[in-house]
């Protein structure tokens, strides 16, 4: 919770969605999340990154995408995984991520093309605040497949909490 606005209250139901607050106050120790320094080649005629899967990421790369041409103003995920884990990169510009684990809230702002956010399974995610020009690079650890996802925070939690209860989540703030 933010400044009395809910993840769930801050978005609508349907794409498109509008953030209302990127500002949130960053607590906690990430909520499960944390920054990942990628190896950066530097060069007078241009500078290299290469990531590889299981070496630089804790999880073989299944797949790869990126975000681009963000409309000013929206958001985008708004969502959690079952099992996917993610590494988010800013590959262009900045922008936000604000995780939750269901007990810590956390916000990133990505905008160096050799860090990334690491994001393991079962934590809610809300990109937002992207700047002109933004390219959000996303690796991610399974192909897609729509019933991996929690599209609603109520529900999410309640899984999360289940998880933990039954002993086969990491906990809170863990991920």
């Amino acid at each position: 919770m933010w400044r009395g606005v809910t993840l769930l209250d801050r978005r609508a139901s349907t794409p498109g969605r509008r953030a209302v607050d990127w500002n949130p106050q960053q607590s906690g120790s990430g909520a499960g999340c944390r920054l990942v320094p990628l190896p950066r080649i530097t060069d007078p005629r241009g500078n290299l990154t290469a990531i590889e899967g299981g070496d630089h990421v804790p999880f073989d790369v299944a797949r790869v995408y990126w975000l681009y041409d963000v409309p000013g103003g929206e958001s985008r995920g708004g969502h959690a995984h079952r099992e996917l884990q993610q590494l988010i990169v800013a590959a262009a510009g900045s922008f936000d991520v604000v995780v939750d684990d269901g007990t810590e809230t956390a916000r990133f702002h990505l905008n160096r093309s050799y860090v990334g956010l690491y994001v393991p399974r079962m934590t809610w995610r809300e990109l937002g605040n992207f700047s002109s020009g933004s390219v959000c690079l996303v690796l991610a650890s399974l192909p897609y497949a729509e019933d991996d996802y929690h599209r609603e925070h109520n529900a999410f939690l309640r899984h999360r909490r289940a998880e933990e209860a039954a002993g086969t989540s990491p906990g809170p703030g863990a991920g």
